[in-house]
């Protein structure tokens, strides 16, 4: 117990010299006589032999954001690309991002062939929140996918700081537009939920299906 400690692991060698070799021998000392000997560390060495200990501190919970695109048939190609772009604007939807960027994201997939999985981590050069840029930046990862894939996922490993829109481009009349269009979604999405603003994303048009043809995605201006 004591050698655990980096400022105690040298006193049991001391203690035992004194003939004390167990934590209740240890215990049934005098705390003024080890503050005495030892100082502050005999005064320790008598808490954790008594049974005392500081405060736990449990890990802060780690957030844990992923969405999931279960794909109608053996997806490849464009269709993954749909789909990709679907579960980006499903995160950044989410009202647990709290307008955080991502600098960090796993991409995930389960393969038709044999049940199999793939998954690549993404480390973002900056953190982004823009759905256009993490495509062009994603989008690329799917052609390491080794088989078509039946489930498609998106996952947040690591946040950045809250988005921020750069000066410079608020002075552009359509920058403007797109940052009220962002900001009115925002206030619709905080009173109705994250299904208050959406648009229509085409994922497989040439299904036989007609419901696999589109799906509804949020929309992100």
């Amino acid at each position: 117990l004591l050698r655990a400690r980096p400022a105690l692991a040298d006193l049991p060698v001391a203690l035992e010299r004194l003939g004390i070799s167990t934590l209740g021998e240890l215990a049934a000392l005098a705390p003024a006589a080890l503050a005495d000997r030892f100082g502050t560390a005999g005064l320790h060495a008598h808490e954790l032999a008594s049974g005392g200990d500081g405060t736990l501190r449990p890990r802060p919970a780690s957030e844990f954001l992923r969405e999931a695109l279960e794909l109608p048939e053996a997806a490849s190609g464009i269709q993954l690309e749909r789909a990709l772009g679907l579960l980006i604007d499903r995160l950044l939807a989410r009202r647990e991002r709290r307008g955080r960027t991502m600098r960090a994201v796993v991409l995930s997939a389960v393969l038709v062939e044999h049940g199999g999985t793939w998954r690549e981590q993404v480390v973002f050069r900056e953190a982004l929140a823009d759905p256009a840029r993490m495509r062009l930046a994603l989008a690329p990862r799917l052609a390491l996918m080794p088989a078509p894939a039946q489930q498609l996922r998106l996952a947040v490993e690591r946040f950045g700081p809250p988005a921020s829109d750069q000066r410079g481009l608020l002075e552009d009349p359509v920058a403007a537009r797109t940052a009220r269009l962002r900001e009115a979604i925002r206030q619709a999405r905080a009173a109705a939920g994250p299904d208050a603003a959406l648009r229509v994303l085409e994922v497989d048009p040439e299904s036989r299906f007609p419901e696999r043809r589109a799906v509804l995605t949020p929309f992100e201006g």
